[in-house]
């Protein structure tokens, strides 16, 4: 994708107060700069700089100052009138950064990212599930789901592997770069979207290399965005944190064009249908309505694929209407016993444990048997983590795991 760095303060579709104030911050920040120096802080050229600088030497907000031995390198300081004037901007907003690029223009981004009617092929999600064991039944279930770009439910007993299948769904789209902003403009208001938790740099040579490229833009890899119960409904608003002095963009905006995860369904702080009710309109309308703490409104796009998971029975936690809107339920249940096997040899190996064949028949026939439990992937992991953390404190790394270490791995992992 080609974003053109603009040459002029329209082309940046921003208004000359934003940047005169954001200008205002990063010399307040740093005491002085030059101005190719400013210019690298805002990712903006030389040629919509330089007017600023003069436009706030007139203000008499900003003063020339030279420095180095020769005396011709430029810098630009704060006069004490323009400190007080960034003073009372930073107690006001604490966003000091690359300048934004416009809502308008990160409402196109994002949709002209969108995965839109783009097909997942059956290769690529065995290749970003290559690192699990799963049924072909499985995979033929989760294609045509994510392929209908529609809400995914994904429920079964704690265990199943639910959140660890989910976390690879991005892993599909692992050959894609996108251009994710380091922050958006509404109006006058900064609110900062880049952010190292979910948006990770991809390698753009293009874009690294050339100096036409706008670097308001950061090339990344498609974003996931997983949350659980530590989820708060303010995190889905525009919410201004007080102590940085910076506004919040809601998860969802960051998970565009990538995967937004709530793990944990309906063990929130807040009762889920208060949840479902904020989702019906971005779920049907495929756009979000947000709004600022000044009570201005404005819309984003909604462009994410969107699962939720859980280890609850789904009906005690959602209306019959709202599970109507969820594309696909999918449950994860107990393994064939040939498929919990292999689960079981990659363990053995994982935790570098020798055992004959015998004791995994001793594993599903006696111990899952006994207790009622079903074949799940978490229990060879769990059970034979258990094992060999007992035979090293025994001294008896490197001998074979027999069925009495097992058992007691077992009883102490199980709660009876």
């Amino acid at each position: 994708m080609y974003l053109p760095k603009p040459k002029t303060l329209a082309d940046t579709g921003l208004s000359k107060e934003l940047l005169l104030r954001l200008t205002l911050r990063h010399l307040q920040e740093e005491g002085t700069l030059s101005m190719p120096a400013l210019s690298d802080r805002l990712c903006l050229r030389g040629s919509v700089v330089e007017p600023l600088l003069q436009e706030l030497k007139i203000l008499q907000l900003v003063e020339v100052r030279a420095s180095g031995r020769s005396g011709d390198i430029i810098r630009y300081a704060l006069t004490a009138k323009g400190q007080y004037e960034a003073q009372e901007l930073s107690a006001r907003d604490g966003y000091i950064g690359p300048a934004p690029i416009p809502l308008e223009a990160y409402n196109r981004l994002v949709r002209s990212q969108a995965l839109g009617e783009r097909c997942i092929r059956r290769d690529q999600l065995e290749q970003a599930l290559s690192d699990m064991v799963i049924s072909q039944e499985l995979v033929n279930t989760l294609g045509p789901a994510l392929n209908s770009r529609r809400p995914l439910l994904i429920y079964g007993h704690a265990g199943t592997g639910k959140s660890f299948l989910c976390r690879r769904f991005n892993k599909i789209f692992d050959d894609d770069t996108i251009y994710v902003p380091h922050a958006i403009a509404v109006q006058n208001t900064i609110i900062p979207i880049f952010d190292l938790l979910y948006h990770w740099r991809a390698d753009d040579p293009m874009h690294n290399q050339s100096e036409d490229m706008d670097s308001r833009y950061v090339p990344c890899k498609r974003p996931l965005v997983m949350v659980g119960g530590e989820l708060k409904l303010d995190t889905l608003e525009v919410h201004f944190d007080r102590q940085s002095r910076q506004y919040r963009a809601p998860l969802q905006m960051k998970a565009n064009n990538g995967v937004f995860l709530i793990d944990d369904l309906g063990r929130q702080g807040f009762a889920a249908d208060a949840l479902f009710n904020r989702w019906i309109v971005p779920m049907e309308e495929r756009r979000d309505f947000l709004s600022l703490p000044n009570g201005l409104h404005f819309d984003i796009p909604f462009e994410q694929i969107l699962v939720f998971s859980t280890n609850l029975d789904p009906e005690t936690i959602a209306d019959e209407a709202f599970l109507r809107r969820l594309g696909y339920k999918i449950e994860l249940g107990a393994m064939p016993q040939d498929l919990y096997k292999k689960i079981w040899l990659m363990n053995l190996e994982k935790y570098q444990l020798v055992a004959k064949d015998s004791l995994f028949a001793y594993m599903v026939d006696e111990l899952h048997e006994n207790s009622e439990k079903p074949l799940i992937a978490c229990y060879p992991r769990d059970i034979l983590g258990i094992a060999r953390d007992i035979m090293h404190f025994n001294g008896q790394a490197g001998e074979p795991l027999d069925e009495k270490i097992l058992k007691k791995a077992w009883s102490m992992y199980c709660v009876h």
